[in-house]
């Protein structure tokens, strides 16, 4: 008795058979060596159909656990593509450094399946033994991947934010920005407002106290000489002194000064309604922004760090620049010089043994 062909598949001109099947106006087609497994799969396929097995997902027909995989994968993005679609953004301010190690991490996670429990054990296998400052910063880094999938409704919560922050209490005046960390802020204050981002700048350049820079008038600047003179009453110990502002400083102070009215007895940073400005609170904001826990008083103490590394300087002249009353208020720098020399002498040494 002659075996029946299966309708739907056909000999292909050049060898093997063609199995095609078409269902609700879907057609798929599979090419075989043999007619046998050609009808073999058109039969499994026909009752997967009938069985519910195989199922039609985006025009085509699949099996109905890869139509399930694909739908998953549809509705619930991964952590690669939310990386992906915040760096298209521009808005993404993540250490690019922390940003590919969350998305060598956790890339492959899907998004609204993330857990407190996923994240904090990605946080302690990346900066678990490092300093308070550096945990809490890649905790940061996490917290607001996650805020912007709440943003562009790719979850509902924030799964970091049940995760806690190291205490860093004791040493946030003391800390030292690196310049990474100092761009990263620098960055911060810019995008929440233009007067914001040039009081850190000035703040950095010329380790001034935030409301010696709060409390200037235009009269205290001079654009030409790069120069902003505190007079008696408007510094903390009450002594006048001039600060030197150059480079990037300089160049956005007078950026600033064509876009402000310049009246002499005018602030140069006001509020909306007039007042000081209050940069302690909106600086606070910005930092917040990106994880950061810094006060602006890390300015003064970064400068005045950096400058007591430079060769040559000395207590007296650290103490003078940076306003202070005594020398037992730069002691805490003192350090950074006694290595400087320390390092000196040992050259000297070695130059004459």
């Amino acid at each position: 008795m002659t075996k029946t062909r299966i309708r739907g598949v056909y000999k292909h001109p050049s060898g093997g058979y063609i199995a095609r099947l078409r269902f609700r106006g879907i057609s798929t087609s599979k090419t075989f060596s043999s007619m046998a497994s050609a009808e073999r799969w058109m039969n499994q396929t026909k009752g997967g159909l009938e069985t519910g097995d195989v199922v039609v997902y985006q025009g085509a027909l699949l099996s109905k656990e890869e139509a399930e995989a694909r739908s998953r994968a549809d509705a619930n993005h991964t952590v690669t593509t939310l990386i992906e679609r915040f760096r298209a953004s521009g808005e993404c301010r993540i250490k690019p450094a922390h940003l590919s190690a969350i998305e060598a991490g956790l890339g492959s996670e899907f998004v609204e399946d993330l857990s407190r429990a996923t994240c904090l054990e990605f946080l302690e296998q990346h900066a678990q033994s490092s300093a308070a400052a550096t945990f809490n910063r890649w905790r940061a880094g996490l917290h607001r991947l996650m805020s912007y999938a709440i943003e562009v409704d790719w979850r509902q919560d924030n799964p970091v934010t049940g995760i806690k922050r190291k205490s860093e209490k004791g040493n946030r005046r003391d800390r030292v920005l690196e310049i990474n960390e100092e761009r990263g802020l620098q960055a911060a204050c810019d995008e929440h407002s233009e007067a914001l981002g040039l009081i850190f700048s000035l703040c950095m350049a010329t380790g001034a106290r935030v409301g010696e820079i709060t409390n200037l008038l235009w009269k205290h600047i001079d654009l030409k000489r790069g120069t902003i003179r505190l007079g008696e009453g408007s510094t903390k110990n009450s002594e006048p002194r001039t600060l030197v502002v150059r480079g990037r400083a300089l160049d956005r102070l007078k950026q600033y000064s064509k876009v402000q009215p310049l009246n002499k007895q005018e602030l140069v940073f006001s509020s909306t309604a007039g007042g000081l400005f209050d940069a302690t609170k909106e600086f606070k904001k910005a930092a917040t922004s990106i994880g950061e826990t810094a006060t602006l008083h890390v300015c003064r103490h970064t400068w005045a760090t950096r400058l007591s590394r430079v060769p040559g300087m000395t207590m007296t002249q650290l103490r003078d620049a940076g306003g202070w009353k005594s020398l037992a208020m730069v002691a805490r720098y003192s350090h950074e010089m006694t290595d400087d020399l320390a390092s000196k002498l040992e050259q000297m040494l070695e130059a004459h043994e």
